[in-house]
C-alpha cells in the first residue's frame, strides 16, 4: 500500500507541475490534504443530494457525471479519465446539495480531499491561487464549448467532437452513456456512426 501511495502522489505532483511550479514545502503540506480511494464499477463518488464537497484526483478509471430527472431520465454531463480533478464546485462554493452525480464507470483508484480544505491554501502561497485560476479558467472553458456545441453543432458533430476530446473513451462506455452524452438516442448514434463508417469507406 505504501509504495501504491507513492506511485499515485507522483502522478499528482506530475500533473500540478506541468500547470505551474510547487515548492517542494507547499507540496508536502497540499499531499497531506489527500487520501488514496477506490471505487468499483458502478460505486457513487458522490450522489445528488449530497452536502459533501470532495474533490478527486483520478489515477485510473473513468467517472461520468450526471442528472436524473425526477421523472428517472440520466443526462451524461462529462466524463473524467486518469489525470484529472472531479468536483463540484457549487456544493463547496454555496454550499448546497450536489445537483448531479459521479459514477465510476470502471474501476477507480483516486486521491480524495475536501474541496474547502484546497481552498483553504489559497493564502498560503501563491503557487495555490494560481492553480484555483488555472482549473476555474480550465472548467469555464469546457462549460462554454459545450454550450456552444449543443446549441450550433449537428449530432454528428456532436459527436465527432466526442471523439477529439475524450479518445479512446469510447472503447471503455457503453453506447447508452455515449448518446445519453451528445442528447441523442442509441438509435440516433448507431445511424450516425453507420454514416460515419460509410462515407470513410467510400473515400
Amino acid at each position: 500500500m505504501a509504495e501504491e501511495r507513492k506511485q499515485r502522489w507522483a502522478q499528482l505532483r506530475k500533473v500540478l507541475q506541468q500547470m505551474m511550479e510547487v515548492p517542494d514545502k507547499e507540496w508536502l503540506v497540499f499531499a497531506d490534504l489527500f487520501q488514496l480511494r477506490t471505487f468499483a464499477k458502478n460505486d457513487y463518488l458522490l450522489r445528488a443530494g449530497e452536502t459533501s464537497d470532495p474533490c478527486f484526483f483520478l489515477c485510473e478509471g473513468v467517472v461520468r457525471f450526471y442528472y436524473l430527472t425526477p421523472d428517472g431520465k440520466e443526462f451524461n454531463k462529462s466524463f473524467l479519465q486518469a489525470h484529472q480533478f472531479a468536483a463540484s464546485l457549487s456544493t463547496s462554493l454555496l454550499q448546497t446539495p450536489a445537483r448531479f452525480s459521479m459514477q465510476a464507470l470502471e474501476d477507480v483508484v483516486a486521491l480524495e480531499a475536501s474541496l474547502s480544505s484546497l481552498r483553504d491554501l489559497f493564502p498560503r502561497h501563491i503557487c495555490w491561487e494560481r492553480l484555483g485560476r488555472t482549473m476555474a479558467e480550465q472548467l469555464a472553458i469546457k462549460k462554454e464549448l459545450r454550450e456552444c456545441s449543443f446549441l450550433l453543432d449537428s449530432a454528428e458533430e456532436r459527436y465527432l467532437n466526442f471523439l477529439r476530446d475524450y479518445p479512446g473513451l469510447e472503447d471503455k462506455i457503453t453506447q447508452y452513456h455515449v448518446a445519453s452524452y451528445l442528447g441523442i438516442t442509441n438509435v440516433a448514434l448507431s445511424r450516425i456512426r453507420r454514416r460515419i463508417r460509410d462515407n470513410e469507406e467510400a473515400s
